[in-house]
């Protein structure tokens, strides 16, 4: 059998040693720190007996009291082993508090020295003041039956925050919580002023025709056919070929002076039915009579007779017609 080698140093395997880190080794000093320069982070511990070798303290789990709320304590009562203690009745021995349950630990027993242990589930009242009184604690030898008592000291509880001072103001906010839209409002929102813009638009033409409407009614019969022979001669229509158009629109703008101005109708008749209205209308003088029948005689001949008319002939026609419409406005003038 070949003798087993033992493994050589370079081979050995060491086990890596961990190192504290620094947030490890700053942790204990750390606490130490916060729980002395913060004492409300610190159970509360009130001492009640000090004295013939008897030490009674009472600690509280909270940091704190808070109004009628349950309060967990414990009551430690170190004596010399060979003596047990008892408690009185705590209920009458509480102001401020109300005992809810109270409950032995057991004891446990060291160096010559015996702690007894009490759980105690304390409520606070609402208005204090918040203090345990002075209370007989009888000590029994445990070999004789020897008692003695030791009065405690009285213990107060260092008070619960103050309530907040009542105002009258509405302890919660009624303003309405503003809510932010969905997407798919912010979408039928997004769609509904696209279509309004649409709308708008679109409505425009008509709107600006409807005011320029309204305005012409306002207008003198004269006036009126001023404007409308400026708007027919600013279209252009000789310039462009459409001369039998334009005598069309020429004879219609004289028609609704004369049917304005002298209360005719004369819009839905030929020139023939116009001309035997107006030549039996009162009020028209005969020369307006006279220079409208060859005005509307000769526009009939390029509208209907098929006559070539040239943009200089359609010019002067449109200088006739606004003289035919100046004679008469001048000549009912001078009637008014």
């Amino acid at each position: 059998m070949k003798a087993l080698r033992p493994p050589s140093p370079s081979r050995t395997r060491r086990a890596p040693v961990r190192r504290p880190t620094v947030a490890r080794r700053a942790a204990p000093p750390l606490l130490l720190c916060l729980a002395l320069l913060c004492p409300t982070l610190r159970a509360m511990e009130l001492t009640l007996l000090d004295e013939g070798g008897v030490k009674a303290t009472l600690s509280a789990e909270a940091p704190v009291l808070a109004r009628e709320t349950p309060l967990l304590a414990t009551l430690r009562v170190e004596t010399p082993a060979a003596e047990a203690p008892a408690l009185p009745d705590l209920r009458d021995r509480l102001r401020g508090f109300s005992l809810v349950e109270d409950f032995p630990e057991g004891r446990q027993t060291a160096a010559g020295r015996a702690l007894a242990t009490w759980r105690l589930r304390l409520t606070p009242a609402p208005e204090g003041p918040w203090r345990i009184l002075p209370m007989a604690l009888t000590l029994r030898d445990r070999q004789t039956g020897a008692t003695r008592q030791l009065a405690t000291r009285a213990a107060d509880f260092p008070p619960p925050a103050p309530l907040p001072h009542a105002d009258g103001a509405p302890e919660v906010d009624t303003a309405p919580l503003w809510t932010p839209p969905t997407w798919r409002a912010i979408g039928l929102w997004a769609l509904a002023a696209a279509l309004a813009a649409g709308a708008g638009v679109a409505l425009l033409p008509l709107l600006r025709r409807l005011r320029r409407t309204l305005h012409e009614r306002t207008l003198s019969p004269e006036e009126r056919a001023r404007l409308e022979l400026a708007r027919l001669l600013a279209e252009g229509l000789p310039a462009q070929g459409r001369l039998k158009r334009f005598y069309y629109a020429l004879t219609g703008v004289v028609r609704r002076y004369f049917e304005r101005a002298h209360a005719l109708r004369a819009t839905r008749q030929t020139t023939e039915e116009f001309l035997a209205g107006l030549a039996q209308t009162p009020g028209v003088p005969q020369a307006s009579k006279d220079a409208l029948t060859a005005f509307l005689q000769a526009a009939d001949r390029v509208k209907y007779a098929g006559l070539e008319a040239t943009p200089a002939q359609a010019e002067a026609s449109a200088q006739a017609a606004e003289a035919l419409i100046e004679a008469d406005a001048a000549a009912r003038r001078q009637a008014g």
